[in-house]
């Protein structure tokens, strides 16, 4: 009897201590965002007009050149029904500028992004990362098929989404090969209208 009390006993006195130990407080759970607002918060992340530089590799030179050409650009990304039209200027020397004009079309749900240019076929690339956008922003990788002096190749895009800065990387290799991505070309942006400023 003596032996189960004083066990009763430890057992109680194990239990108020344990009531009295501090918790660890526990990160709000996050609300995870809907494919909806996803599309949402990217599109209007890229809205607006940007200004910078297109980067490619010199064709003109051996394919085991580096030489790289940069060309002034400017882009107007505006809405186009539930798509987005990609308005681009190219200053291309002197006196000649070049202009074109893509419609992107974002699908969250399905983890997709296409392009579409005037006489082209559609541009369909797999996406990863649209999840883990934040309020629109973050880092996206599109990849799928493309051409590239007429022959099939695998392209991969890397796609940068800052509140004032906008870059992406395009990267290709032959289809069906194991050997790293080569650098095709990079845009670089930055918004034309710089963000307001705070005075102390």
């Amino acid at each position: 009897m003596r032996t189960l009390l004083l066990l009763a006993s430890i057992l109680a006195l194990a239990s108020t201590a344990l009531s009295q130990t501090p918790q660890t407080p526990q990160p709000p759970s996050r609300t995870p965002q809907t494919p909806s607002q996803i599309q949402t918060d990217l599109r209007q992340a890229l809205l607006g007009d940007w200004t910078g530089v297109l980067e490619y590799r010199d064709y003109s030179e051996p394919p085991t050149s580096t030489k790289r050409v940069q060309l002034p650009t400017w882009l107007s990304i505006s809405p186009s029904g539930a798509s987005l039209a990609e308005h681009f200027i190219y200053d291309d020397g002197p006196s000649k500028t070049v202009d074109s004009t893509t419609v992107l079309s974002l699908d969250t749900a399905a983890a997709t992004y296409t392009e579409i240019s005037a006489g082209k076929p559609a541009q369909v690339y797999k996406v990863v990362g649209y999840d883990a956008l934040k309020s629109g922003k973050g880092e996206l990788v599109l990849t799928g098929p493309g051409t590239e002096n007429d022959k099939p190749t695998e392209t991969r895009i890397t796609l940068t989404i800052h509140r004032n800065l906008l870059s992406w990387t395009d990267e290709t290799r032959p289809t069906g090969s194991t050997e790293p991505f080569a650098f095709r070309h990079r845009y670089t942006f930055t918004r034309s209208q710089s963000p307001a400023t705070t005075k102390h």
